[in-house]
């Protein structure tokens, strides 16, 4: 009994990253195709549709990764588990180099010539005798 409820939780989960995953690239389409229609192709707004989707991708990997563990108890094979743990190790590699990806593209698109931005933990007044 317990096997086919958690049979439907884990297609449930699947089900929901999938849904996620459609959803993030049918926005990250839209709002290219939105600006290519404005004529404001930037590279920032690429960059910021890149690293939208990114996040997006990221949460529906960690989705994944959850129903492919559920998956581990339904597993009745070691032959099987072999596999999930194949499956799960790529997902989660994918994962961490997105997430790395996304860290580096943050870092680098961020203003990292402003003092202000640099001493956020300073009180006002540090800040205002820097600048």
């Amino acid at each position: 009994m317990y096997e086919t409820i958690l049979g439907g939780v884990i297609q449930g989960i699947e089900f929901i990253a999938a849904v996620m995953i459609v959803a993030a690239v049918a926005v990250a389409v839209w709002q290219l195709l939105s600006n290519v229609i404005r004529e404001s192709v930037r590279r920032q707004a690429a960059i910021d549709v890149r690293l939208q989707i990114g996040q997006q991708l990221v949460l529906a990997l960690e989705f994944l990764i959850a129903a492919d563990i559920l998956k581990t108890v339904l597993a009745p094979t070691l032959q099987d588990l072999g596999f999930l743990g194949g499956i799960i190790l790529i997902r989660t590699v994918l994962s961490i180099s997105i997430a790395y990806e996304l860290r580096r593209s943050v870092e680098r698109n961020s203003p990292a010539g402003n003092p202000a931005v640099k001493d956020e933990s300073c009180s006002g007044k540090q800040a205002h005798a820097r600048t």
